[in-house]
């Protein structure tokens, strides 16, 4: 894991944990801990002065170590501080130090992606034990850790965009490139997933069943629980019952996801409309993230306004694939392609043709678009954002192995930063403008 902090404790052996580590406290919490006496190891960590009501900067998000952030659940803005290190670092082990917590607050947390809780007054003892034990499980779990599949999330400002057809037929494409049964989908729309309806499966098990098998998930229950279609995509269908999105235990939906991310060679999950903290999780854990939108001023001022929450939970624009679905190209009366790079100031990957009828009766029939038309217009597009995605993380693979960093997430890390040179070819004509600009309507 990197550099390690020695910890002298005035026994025999010497203790160690990932260095730095780093305290964001209040002055008075700070000034009680350098002061404690028996404690030599505080001059080795990164104390950082952090009244409640200050919110996080960028400096705080820097380096891999332990960090110990105070909070008090009377303070909201405190509070959100475990949203942001969860959602910019969630990777990051969290030590959350507070007055006072009752069972329920600290199963919350918990679910929130909190490694451990310590009390306030900081004490050097509890404060070195926490730090230890995180340090012995994060150690564990990196000697186990092997490479995981490439994972992407498809997400849509409103409903009804598209995005469920989009995600069924870009894993079918996948397959066919990579061979069957190596794709699988997770449907994580738990109120309103279609995922297995759409492919026609009926499958006696659903996402609910590893949710609530605990420590219990393993490849085993995973391969009772996805039900395969005809084009070998294996999918994880979400609950029969709705379920409240706010209901749903981060830490065993993580455990899932990096589970079928070693069974499989490309997940890809099909998430709610809605945003939470544990979607939120996901769009920054994942290698790619494909944003369904279409040409309405309705749908494009909702992706800009994801667009702006990913900037500011440091999710990097660069993973982000913008995909126009149901495109028009009519000369009046439309916002052309170029109008919707504008206004979110994203470059546009592909635009995808209108086949509603053809892909209705498809999905009628538990099948794709292309087994009711050999020469869909639709399918070859998602084909060539198949090729795109695959030959982008083959790029960052590439890079993982020639920089060799060994005990990394490998192709989700290595890829991520890069900035990927393919895209579709766009057309550049009908570019007549409304008498508004798009930019400008979309941020009324």
């Amino acid at each position: 894991m990197g550099h390690h902090l020695h910890l002298d404790t005035g026994k025999d052996s010497r203790l160690r944990f990932p260095a730095p580590l780093t305290v964001l406290a209040s002055g008075e919490q700070l000034d009680a801990l350098k002061t404690a006496k028996g404690a030599p190891w505080i001059e080795n960590a990164n104390l950082v002065q952090l009244e409640l009501d200050q919110e996080l900067a960028e400096s705080h998000f820097r380096g891999d170590g332990i960090l110990v952030v105070e909070v008090d659940p009377t303070i909201p803005a405190s509070m959100e501080r475990i949203t942001q290190v969860r959602t910019r670092s969630p990777d990051r082990p969290l030590i959350v130090a507070l007055a006072s917590a009752d069972v329920a607050l600290v199963r919350t947390l918990v679910r929130q992606g909190v490694s451990d809780v310590v009390a306030l007054p900081l004490q050097p003892e509890e404060l070195l034990q926490a730090a230890i034990a995180v340090g012995e499980v994060r150690a564990r779990q990196d000697e186990g850790r092997v490479d995981l599949a490439p994972l992407i999330a498809v997400t849509r400002g409103l409903g009804g965009g598209g995005a469920t057809t989009l995600v069924t037929h870009l894993a079918a494409a996948l397959a066919e490139r990579v061979g069957s049964e190596r794709v699988c989908i997770l449907d994580l729309d738990l109120q309103f997933g279609r995922v297995s309806e759409v492919l026609g499966l009926q499958p006696r098990r659903t996402l609910a069943d590893l949710l609530d098998a605990n420590a219990r998930v393993d490849g085993a229950l995973l391969r009772s629980v996805a039900a395969v279609h005809s084009s070998g995509v294996s999918v994880v269908a979400a609950p029969h019952d709705i379920v409240p999105l706010e209901a749903v235990d981060a830490d065993q939906l993580a455990r899932i996801i990096d589970l079928v991310r070693r069974e499989y060679d490309f997940v890809l999950v099909d998430l709610p409309s809605n945003l939470t903290h544990w979607n939120l999780s996901v769009l920054a854990e994942a290698s790619s993230i494909v944003m369904v939108v279409e040409q309405s001023i309705a749908s494009l001022r909702q992706a800009r306004r994801r667009l702006d929450l990913f900037r500011s939970v440091g999710i990097d624009r660069r993973i982000v694939s913008v995909v126009v679905n149901r495109m028009q190209r009519r000369l009046f009366g439309t916002i052309s392609l170029g109008d919707v790079e504008e206004a979110l100031g994203h470059t546009v990957v592909t635009g995808l043709p209108a086949e509603d009828q053809h892909i209705g009766i498809a999905q009628d029939q538990g099948q794709l678009v292309s087994d009711v038309r050999a020469k869909s217009a639709y399918a070859a597009d998602v084909g060539k954002l198949a090729d795109i995605l695959q030959r982008q993380f083959e790029e960052g693979r590439q890079l993982r192995n020639g920089n060799s960093r060994s005990g990394n997430r490998s192709t989700p890390v290595s890829m991520k930063r890069r900035r990927t040179s393919c895209r579709l070819p766009l057309p550049t004509r009908h570019r007549t403008r409304p008498t508004m600009p798009i930019s400008t309507a979309i941020l009324r």
